[in-house]
């Protein structure tokens, strides 16, 4: 069994054949108990300042060091040539198989400082090897062992490696001291696994690794570039693509630069938390860009407030006629919809083509939207109203397909809850998705407590996480019951702004109001459904909602529906 420390490669890993040798160690299947560290910081190495070991396995046999080296390598002069791990070329005097001695023998003397030479952890047997699997090394020399090599030129796996360089280093201490290291206890395994970890190992934190991942997820992608570069070339376009694709950020960039060139500009959508959102963003730029939601619009140029007692046939049905009945309806340039799968509906059309000068045929608009994220209208209608506008007018059509929002196990995710398959082309790998299911709403409540006590632990700020509801607060059904979070944990967020939250605020929101914003981290709570079309639908919602890590929490009850979407789903998995 191997227990891979830790299980997610560091993104600054440039070595092919280090992300290689990770994949195949951590996939690899064996009876033998090991537990492999990666990429080992040594603080006190016997030679240099500052000493770094590509793998450690920790098993039975004992402690084996591996020195990886990818792509070529040389020796000309004396001085030896290869790329290293950061994929930056470098040249140094000393070999592959003298600085793997060097960091096992560091590795020794720093665990007889710390626990004696008696200690059975320090007497165990300890190997080193030099892995070469992109090149066939035939070179000879009195610095070079080619028992402990491992190259192109062989078949070899990980059994193979510990069996060979335990071999040879154990005849060499017979040979030289006439005795050999003691094996280890799986305890022992764990026990020396713990120990490095804490004081060698650079496993980076959840918060580190949080903020690591987030950063790699900020940047533009080509294709976005590419998007808006285009926008000022068609005056009328449709850009349809998966959730964190980045269709908010480019529709709120158009509108920009529409401003800049001197235009008047409506940026608006469906959600009241993006419109704020966005408008919040527009203010801070002292751009004067109209962001708002279609149906304040249009209470407000009807001069209407709201009231709890406005029903949704009122919206759809009484509000439009008072709004196209109305004198006063202002006209913009440039008129960018966001969210437009809750949009393009007739009523809103017509509505929409009033504020848009010269209207859809001759105007200037762009329309951003979501299939999957069609939760409050159906496909048919979707369907006629892009249908309409095509033939309305002669209009662009672009696809984003790759998704900045989400890590890779998050879209893996979102296809097994969803079976939806399109999640786009996801660029970063971040922390595993952490399924726990619950058998009634106290114990549902205290996983939640758990979860936030967890992260709270690990250094993560309150507002860099989530926790996303299909139920209100108020509602019987909510996971948080009448009790809410634990009072030592935080204070719960659920009204105002949710970007807005202070470090100590931890904000509580519905799927649906959330739609469109995103978070670091989502605690997804009362998932009772899997398989009809809204729980999929709102499910695809939830969890794309996630920027680098989601915890789902489901009703035990369903658990063979989610095992039936998993099965249907996993043939989809990127």
């Amino acid at each position: 069994m191997i227990k891979l420390i830790p299980d997610i490669l560091a993104p600054e890993i440039k070595s092919s054949a280090e992300k290689s040798l990770f994949i195949e160690f951590r996939d690899h299947e064996t009876d033998r108990k090991c537990v492999i560290l990666h990429s080992l910081g040594i603080a006190e190495h016997k030679n240099n300042i500052f000493g770094e070991i590509d793998f450690v396995a920790i098993c039975n046999e004992g402690v084996l060091c591996l020195e990886v080296k990818g792509g070529d390598v040389s020796r000309t002069g004396g001085v030896w040539e290869f790329t290293n791990r950061y994929g930056v070329r470098s040249h140094k005097n000393e070999g592959p198989f003298q600085q793997v001695q060097g960091n096992m023998h560091s590795l020794r003397q720093y665990l007889v400082k710390r626990l004696g030479r008696r200690n059975s952890l320090v007497r165990c047997q300890y190997a080193c090897a030099v892995l070469m699997p992109d090149c066939n090394f035939d070179a000879s020399g009195t610095d070079i062992i080619p028992e402990i090599l491992f190259d192109a030129k062989t078949e070899w796996n990980l059994d193979m490696i510990i069996d060979g360089a335990f071999k040879y280093w154990r005849s060499l201490c017979l040979e030289r001291h006439g005795f050999e290291g003691g094996r280890l206890t799986d305890d022992e395994v764990d026990r020396f696994a713990d120990l490095l970890r804490g004081d060698f190992h650079f496993v980076s934190s959840l918060k580190v690794l949080v903020d690591r991942t987030a950063k790699e997820l900020c940047a533009l992608t080509d294709e976005q570039y590419e998007i808006l570069e285009s926008l000022s070339e068609n005056p009328r376009t449709l850009v349809s693509g998966v959730a964190g694709a980045g269709k908010t950020l480019i529709a709120a960039e158009q509108a920009r630069r529409g401003y800049w060139e001197g235009k008047q500009v409506l940026y608006l959508c469906f959600n009241h938390n993006i419109a704020q959102y966005v408008a919040s963003v527009f203010e801070k730029e002292n751009a004067d860009i109209m962001a708002t939601t279609f149906h304040a619009l249009m209470m407000q140029t009807c001069g209407i407030e709201w009231s709890s007692e406005l029903d949704h046939n009122w919206y759809k049905e009484t509000l439009p006629k008072l709004f196209l009945a109305n004198d006063t309806v202002p006209t913009f340039d440039l008129v960018v919809i966001d969210e437009g799968q809750d949009l393009l509906k007739e009523y809103c059309l017509q509505c929409i083509e009033r504020l848009i000068r010269n209207g859809f045929q001759d105007g200037n608009w762009a329309v951003y939207y979501d299939p999957n994220q069609n939760i409050f209208g159906s496909n048919s209608e979707l369907a006629d109203s892009l249908k309409w506008l095509r033939n309305k007018a002669s209009v662009a059509s672009w696809k984003l397909s790759i998704n900045c929002r989400n890590t890779k196990q998050i879209a893996n995710a979102n296809i097994l809850v969803s079976n939806i398959s399109d999640q786009g082309k996801t660029k970063v790998s971040g922390p595993q998705t952490e399924y726990i299911s619950y058998s009634n709403r106290d114990d549902e409540r205290n996983k939640i407590n758990k979860i936030v006590q967890d992260l709270r632990n690990s250094g993560i700020d309150c507002n860099d996480f989530i926790i996303l509801s299909k139920y209100t607060l108020s509602n019987i059904k909510n996971g948080l019951g009448i009790d809410g979070l634990d009072k030592n944990l935080g204070i719960i967020k659920s009204e105002g702004y949710p970007w807005k939250a202070k470090r100590n605020e931890i904000r509580f929101s519905t799927v649906a109001a959330f739609k469109g914003l995103d978070s670091r981290i989502v605690i997804l709570t009362d998932v009772d459904q899997f398989k009809n079309q809204n729980s999929r639908l709102l499910n695809y919602v939830a969890v794309s909602r996630a920027c680098v890590k989601i915890y789902i929490l489901y009703d035990i009850s369903v658990e063979a529906e989610r095992q039936e979407m998993i099965r249907s789903g996993v043939i989809h998995i990127i």
